[in-house]
């Protein structure tokens, strides 16, 4: 076990690492109460902008237009008579696009503000509450989704074997996390990064081997996809400033160069449809060699 950092975003903290299993632990992981932690903390600290406690319509807003690799990977498991569970719905901005596809989605959250407001906004059934809490109904959804959560759980394994309880014996899980193969944690120099990546809420940091590992551990059987959420442009700005942007939009949205608000429109169009090309090309490469933001463990029970 060596140490993968000494400092983590709110200031000292560890993080372990097994190297054998090529996965990340927090020291104080045990810390985090779970309903307390998410219902009264966690938007403290954590949100779309840095140092801002955000609404939740401001959380909302930051998320919903960005849904369009998750739900293009989703679509081909689901039809108009799936029903699918999203546990860590936070304010529902992924099942706000989902919705249309399937037949019913739920959502679950320990931040029952956030469940409450995932509920009003998406005008679905949502849960304030540990999914076991739930009433309902075990082996019962076809797909069950995990967007961002699992990294924050004290047991991962737990975690998945609770989602198998409410799951069909057919159904499918998408589970998806943080990469530590991120690439400006992994192909980069960076060292204002690395203090900015590691924080108090993720309890576990996975590679694609230890995320394949803990999958096989608990019975399942499928792939992991790769995806890159951030643009060419967001790392470039950490890579020259040392520093992440303002908010997210201009990472998560549409790569572009700055320009005048009276450039010519011919140049501007056509830079950004340069600049689109290279973000594609750019993201579709370092899916290829694993080296994304994110990546979801698509699969099934073993029978």
């Amino acid at each position: 076990m060596t140490i993968l950092t000494n400092k983590i975003r709110s200031g000292p903290g560890k993080v372990f690492y097994c190297e054998k299993c090529q996965l990340g632990i927090l020291d104080d992981r045990h810390k985090i109460k779970k309903r307390d932690f998410y219902d009264n903390e966690y938007r403290k600290k954590f949100g779309p902008e840095l140092n801002k406690t955000s609404e939740y319509s401001e959380i909302f807003d930051a998320y919903v237009n960005y849904q369009e690799q998750r739900v293009a990977t989703v679509l081909p498991l689901v039809n108009k008579n799936s029903r699918l569970l999203e546990v860590g719905c936070s304010t529902g901005h992924f099942l706000y696009h989902i919705k249309k596809h399937v037949k019913e989605v739920i959502g679950v959250d320990y931040d029952s503000n956030a469940a409450t407001y995932a509920h009003e906004r998406c005008n679905c059934v949502t849960y304030g509450m540990d999914l076991l809490d739930t009433p309902l109904e075990e082996g019962s959804f076809d797909i069950i989704c995990a967007i961002q959560t699992m990294e924050h759980v004290e047991d991962p394994l737990s975690f998945i074997a609770a989602l198998k309880r409410y799951l069909k014996p057919d159904g499918w899980l998408y589970i998806e996390v943080p990469n530590l193969l991120d690439p400006l944690l992994s192909l980069y120099k960076n060292k204002e990064y690395h203090d900015f990546y590691f924080h108090e809420a993720h309890a576990y940091y996975f590679s694609p081997k230890s995320l394949m590992a803990l999958m096989e551990k608990a019975t399942l059987r499928g792939k992991i996809h790769y995806m890159q959420d951030y643009n060419i442009m967001n790392h470039i700005h950490w890579l020259l400033t040392h520093r992440p942007q303002p908010d997210c939009h201009a990472g998560l949205g549409v790569a572009r160069l700055p320009s005048l608000d009276n450039a010519d429109d011919r140049i501007r169009t056509e830079l950004d449809e340069f600049m689109v090309n290279v973000d594609r090309r750019y993201k579709s490469i370092l899916a290829s060699h694993g080296y994304t933001d994110n990546m979801a463990f698509i699969g099934k029970k073993e029978h």
